[in-house]
């Protein structure tokens, strides 16, 4: 990939971003950053309400396109108007997910498994099928957002820990087939990161105190993430690594390394 950087040091100025799930969490923190570094970026989402109010604080713009990415035509229309509105991709972030909530494999249906692999890894597939054609013509990148539970895993969440461990070898197998096209696949795998999804799943398993204090205790910088800081990663992943591919960038504040409580 080219190197954008403006005088004004935006480091994404002149590209184009497509982020997948970028209304909330993480996703929306990847958009802001790229947009303050002067990118266009547009989110897919089916926040309308949300979406249609986001406005940049940077120097680029985000860009809302209601899309279903459970939805194979909304998916290649989503990016096929993209590419129609703005000449081009030089990244896609794969972030749209979801967490089921706490649960043991003797309360999870099989139903309820293919429905999280539809949206937590398929759709991942589904984007980078179609934005591969004009990532290729970019030399671009994807930055596939997994997370710790696909790297380590944890008790009482067997199919989101699949599916998670599911992007990073989707991101390793991809990264060899696209080498011969200049494309470079890597992935983040965050820690505990302030988002709705995590409020969620704690408010479910009904000890939002108790969950927090240990997540904090599990890692070295004794905090959880704010969203930006994934977002910095990943505008590292897609514009400054550039001999780095088939990656898996840790950010969980060394949750994986030492042992038991930091």
């Amino acid at each position: 990939m080219a190197d954008y950087k403006d005088r004004n040091g935006f480091r994404f100025s002149n590209m184009v971003a497509i982020v997948t799930g970028g209304c909330h969490g993480v996703g929306r923190g990847c958009a802001e950053i790229f947009a303050e570094n002067g990118g266009t970026v547009v989110i897919l989402d089916i926040d309308d309400e949300v979406g249609k109010a986001l406005s940049s604080n940077g120097n680029g713009q985000l860009v809302y396109m209601h899309c279903d990415m459970q939805s194979e035509e909304d998916i290649k229309n989503a990016i096929q108007e993209s590419v129609k509105r703005f000449g081009k991709i030089d990244c896609l972030v794969n972030n749209v997910a979801r967490h089921p909530g706490v649960g043991l494999i003797d309360d999870i249906s099989i139903h309820d498994f293919k429905d999280l692999l539809n949206i937590n890894l398929i759709a991942n597939f589904t984007a980078s099928k179609y934005a591969l054609p004009y990532l290729r013509k970019t030399k671009g990148n994807i930055v596939n957002i997994a997370s710790i539970s696909g790297v380590i895993a944890n008790a009482a969440s067997p199919t989101y820990c699949a599916s998670k461990g599911g992007i990073i070898s989707l991101t390793k197998a991809l990264a060899i087939d696209e080498a011969m096209h200049g494309v470079r696949v890597n992935a983040i795998a965050p820690g505990p990161v302030d988002t709705p999804m995590l409020r969620d799943v704690m408010e479910k398993a009904g000890d939002v105190e108790g969950i927090t204090k240990a997540m904090i205790e599990s890692n070295h910088l004794k905090r959880i993430a704010d969203p930006k800081e994934i977002g910095k990663a990943c505008l590292f992943l897609a514009v400054d690594a550039t001999f780095t591919t088939g990656e898996v960038l840790m950010c969980s504040a060394g949750n994986e390394i030492g042992y038991g409580v930091k």
